[in-house]
C-alpha cells in the first residue's frame, strides 16, 4: 500500500498546501516503514514548508504539519505546542489523541499521556498499550 501510494505521487510537482501535505504523509509513511532518512527528511521538509507559510501557519492543517515536522524530528516539546493549540477541534479524534499521548510521554508528562491514551477507542491503538 505505501509503495502503491508512493508511485502514485513520486512524480508530483505539488502546487497545493493539501498537495505538499499529500508528499509528506506519504514520504514519512515510506521512511518509517524503510527507515529511510532520505523519506523522513523530504517529509520534514514538506510539513514545514506549509506549516510556515503565511497563508497556512494559523490555520488547523498547517498547525498539524508543524506538529509533523516537530514529530519526526523527535522535538516532542515543541509538538505539544501546535498540538495544544489544536486540542479542542480533535477531543473524539482517536489519531490524535495517540500522537498527542506519544507527545506528552516524551516528554515526561505521563499521568496527562495516560488520560489521553484512555480516551481512544480504536482497536488498533488500545492493543499497542
Amino acid at each position: 500500500e505505501i509503495q502503491e501510494a508512493y508511485n502514485l505521487i513520486k512524480d508530483l510537482e505539488p502546487t497545493t498546501p493539501q498537495e505538499y501535505i499529500l508528499k509528506g504523509v506519504v514520504n514519512a509513511a515510506v521512511g518509517q516503514a524503510t527507515e529511510s532518512r532520505e523519506h523522513i527528511k523530504m517529509a520534514q521538509q514538506y510539513f514545514q514548508l506549509v506549516g510556515a507559510s503565511p497563508s497556512e501557519c494559523d490555520t488547523i492543517p498547517g498547525r498539524q504539519c508543524m506538529a509533523s515536522c516537530f514529530f519526526l524530528l523527535k522535538q516532542f516539546d515543541d509538538v505539544l505546542i501546535y498540538l495544544k493549540s489544536i486540542k479542542t477541534y480533535f477531543y473524539n479524534d482517536d489519531d490524535f489523541n495517540y500522537n498527542y499521548s506519544i507527545a506528552k510521554a516524551a516528554t515526561g508528562q505521563y499521568k496527562d499521556a495516560e488520560e489521553t491514551l484512555l480516551l481512544i477507542q480504536n482497536e488498533k491503538y488500545r492493543n499497542e498499550y
